[in-house]
């Protein structure tokens, strides 16, 4: 469903990441493990097509995704540390705004389909500005219940939620890979999804400078 082959990942010359691959089926959650610094932010973004390719192959049910952005719209939905809320508008209106970003056949009816996985209805009409930042987390991940994409790759989705919307959380994320989504989530914290599979990998932080400076646009020419 989902394919990485040896990916990695330079930045100024510096190796973030190296010999990244896995190969993920529908109905699996992967946890990206690692510490700070690691490369796991930057292997999301990567996956999610906001970051180029540099090395290695990526593919969505064999068809690679690098620069096919229509394909990544379809089918893959992305949430990382910034909420994408705006303050001004309800909790409500938010997912309002989303839903009507995808493509039809790829949304849902808000008013009879939605069925509040991370408890928002208490605080649905308030606005974002009003909210607590736990709140306004929850808003956010419920974007993703607002679509039928297949493939969520999440970036710390679990700060600023408590035990209890963290459960909810973990019980969203599992039914959607029953229902025939996947999930690849990158978080420090432990969720518990006890009713499906899951898998992960470890990001070890990297000090090797392997590419010259000649591979970096920024340091061509004279300076």
């Amino acid at each position: 469903m989902f394919k990485a082959e040896l990916l990695s990942y330079y930045r100024d010359g510096l190796q973030i990441f190296s010999g990244i691959s896995f190969d993920i089926n529908y109905g699996t959650c992967m946890f990206i493990k690692g510490q700070n610094g690691s490369g796991k932010t930057t292997l999301l973004r990567l996956l999610a097509g906001l970051l180029p390719i540099q090395e290695g192959a990526v593919t969505y049910d064999g068809t690679s995704i690098s620069n096919n952005h229509d394909l990544i719209a379809q089918h893959i939905d992305y949430i990382g540390h910034v909420n994408a809320t705006k303050n001004q508008m309800t909790a409500w209106d938010n997912l309002r705004f989303w839903n009507s970003l995808y493509e039809p056949d790829k949304r849902i009816n808000l008013k009879t389909n939605f069925e509040d996985p991370m408890l928002i209805n208490d605080f649905k009409n308030k606005p974002i500005s009003f909210c607590s930042a736990g709140q306004i987390r929850r808003v956010a991940l419920s974007r993703l219940t607002t679509s039928k994409k297949k493939l969520w790759l999440l970036d710390e989705p679990t700060a600023s939620l408590d035990k209890s919307a963290i459960s909810n959380f973990g019980k969203m994320i599992e039914k959607h890979c029953l229902e025939g989504g996947a999930a690849i989530i990158a978080d420090h914290k432990k969720i518990s999804m006890p009713m499906i599979d899951s898998i992960s990998i470890e990001m070890k932080q990297s000090k090797s400078k392997l590419r010259g400076t000649d591979a970096d646009p920024f340091f061509d020419g004279d300076w």
